[in-house]
């Protein structure tokens, strides 16, 4: 038997899509008999006109024809399929003027002005669709907050409370460290200007609220600060998800507020946040969302403010430790996979390096490869990468090209470069190499990189730009052979179907390769809808956590 909170729903479920319904139904009809009216005054004023210039209709002259159509109107109506003859025949309307009468024709209203009725339909659906699920998530908050909360006043210390991480296992650090995580962690300030009762304990009241609003989240944690501030930790937030789930989290707050203090507003209420990956040091994460906070409430308009804990926020492993390492070959490589998106086939595999440490497992080259190392630092980083390529590509007999990244003073080198020609020379991996040079420096130092480029040429490898910003430079690539591919910047990739400015630079990048036969590639893919807005763009092949995580083996990638 249905309890009467639930009868009473479905009734003004019911009531509400009746409303819209009426609603729907008037406005169509309304909306018929204005442009009834409009059709009606275009009638007049033509049978005007031809009263005014003397036309003989009693004659088919080219004259009369044209103007009649030029309104929209038939003198004869046309042949209609037998099928459809009652709902597109022709509407006949006889118009006067002084002694001027004429029988016009005219397709259906709604047939002539169909493209109005569409929209009007579609404006009222999504708004009707909107007020609905916003109604809805309402209705859900209300009913999942409890009114009065009474429990005993915990006086549990506060001092080992500041931030609430979980510290992970460093197996799972190495995991995170070897590939990028695709969710965040999320650790949030609130600055609550509420009036609760005494007997109110306000970290059990926000707990339970944290666990209604979000059900789906396993790892969270609630802290009431020495400074009355809530420290909320949720983990495993999707990183596309972040402003969203502060906003969630914003609304629950004020609802809960509002039934301890009714003239509470969202203004009372401030949030901020800090995103973070796991192993993230905590009083980073902490002075971030602090300060996040300090900018929410120093804006009138924007409540909530976050702050991401960047790669160069983080200090992970120095410059000597990274050479030591390499010297003790305590390193691997990790390839991703390059997709060409119209056939799913692997064009490349990019080589990434992984080097081990000893706290943190294996760390990806984000955390070390922007430290200022000497030029014979980067020769040993380079030649170390190139001669585990070499192992791999003798151990597995694949037939798929390599993409190497190198360290600008090594692309001017030239004795790296004699060195790497008689690798290739000796192993027979010509055809199998593409080395990498960033746009901004390829351009800066053209005219220095022509010998490399001629070596690279005699060694039957190739050349790959990547970081691709902008089209602007692209057509000095014309006498540029070696040139395989560009690669676009991950700024442009990330959520470029949201972006339309975004989307025009790419296609700008897309049609000056074009013109010279290059083909256009995106990294750091990480939705379908990014990959199906890059394909509409003419983009070649893509890379990224859609498709495949880094593999140890080459022979591991399969398209998704």
């Amino acid at each position: 038997m249905l309890q009467p909170k639930d009868w009473h729903l479905i009734q003004s479920k019911g009531i509400y899509f009746v409303l819209i319904t009426l609603l729907t139904v008037s406005l169509n009809v309304f909306l018929n008999d204005s442009l009834h009216q409009k059709t009606d005054r275009s009638g007049q004023q033509l049978v005007k006109q031809i009263f005014d210039l003397k036309i003989d209709t009693s004659l088919s002259n080219k004259v009369l024809i044209a103007l009649v159509k030029s309104q929209k109107f038939m003198l004869k109506p046309n042949p209609s399929p037998t099928n459809f003859e009652h709902f597109v025949s022709e509407e006949r309307e006889d118009f006067k003027y002084k002694t001027l009468s004429l029988s016009l024709y005219h397709p259906p209203i709604w047939v002539m002005e169909s493209y109005l009725f569409i929209l009007l339909n579609l404006v009222i659906l999504g708004a009707a669709s909107w007020y609905y699920r916003w109604w809805g998530i309402i209705k859900a908050a209300n009913s999942s907050i409890p009114s009065k909360i009474i429990v005993k006043p915990s006086y549990q210390s506060n001092k080992s409370k500041l931030l609430n991480i979980n510290q992970p296992k460093n197996n799972e650090l190495s995991t995170f460290y070897g590939v990028a995580s695709l969710y965040h962690g999320l650790y949030m300030l609130i600055e609550c200007d509420c009036r609760f009762a005494q007997r109110i304990d306000k970290e059990i009241t926000f707990k339970i609220l944290v666990i209604k609003i979000f059900p789906e989240l396993k790892g969270l944690s609630v802290t009431l600060l020495s400074n009355e501030r809530l420290a909320i930790t949720l983990c495993n937030v999707p990183i596309t998800e972040l402003d969203r789930y502060i906003e969630r989290l914003h609304k629950g707050i004020f609802t809960v507020c509002q039934n301890y203090q009714e003239n509470i507003t969202r203004k009372n209420i401030k949030i901020g946040a800090c995103d973070y990956r796991l192993g993230a040091d905590q009083e980073t994460v902490y002075q971030l969302a602090k300060s996040a906070l300090t900018l929410s409430q120093s804006s009138l308009l924007q409540h909530s403010h976050r702050l991401a804990l960047n790669h160069s926020q983080e200090k992970v492993i120095s410059r000597e430790e990274v050479i030591e390492n390499i010297k003790k070959n305590k390193f691997i490589l990790f390839f991703q996979p390059l997709f060409e998106i119209s056939t799913g086939d692997i064009l490349q595999h990019e080589a990434l390096i992984r080097v081990r440490h000893n706290t943190h497992g294996l760390l990806a080259a984000r955390y070390f490869i922007n430290q200022l190392y000497s030029s014979q630092d980067a020769l040993i980083l380079d030649k170390a990468v190139f001669t585990q390529i070499k192992k791999l590509a003798l151990a597995e007999s694949s037939p798929l090209t390599i993409s190497i990244n190198l360290y600008l003073k090594n692309w001017l080198n030239k004795e790296f470069w004699q060195w790497v020609s008689s690798q290739i020379n000796d192993l027979k991996l010509s055809n199998k190499l593409q080395f990498e040079i960033s746009e901004s420096e390829f351009f800066i130092h053209q005219s220095s990189l022509i010998d490399i480029f001629s070596i690279i040429k005699k060694s039957r490898s190739q050349v790959v730009i990547d970081n691709i910003q902008s089209s602007q430079n692209i057509s000095k690539l014309s006498n540029c052979q070696e040139v395989c591919g560009l690669k676009l910047s991950y700024e442009l990739v990330h959520l470029v179907n949201e972006n339309t400015q975004n989307q025009k630079q790419i296609k700008k990048i897309v049609d000056a390769s074009n013109l010279l036969n290059i083909p256009v590639f995106a990294v750091g893919v990480e939705t379908q809808k990014e990959l199906l807005m890059l394909a509409k763009l003419g983009v070649v092949g893509a890379q990224g956590f859609y498709f495949s995580e880094p593999l140890q083996e080459l022979t591991q990638a399969a398209f998704h």
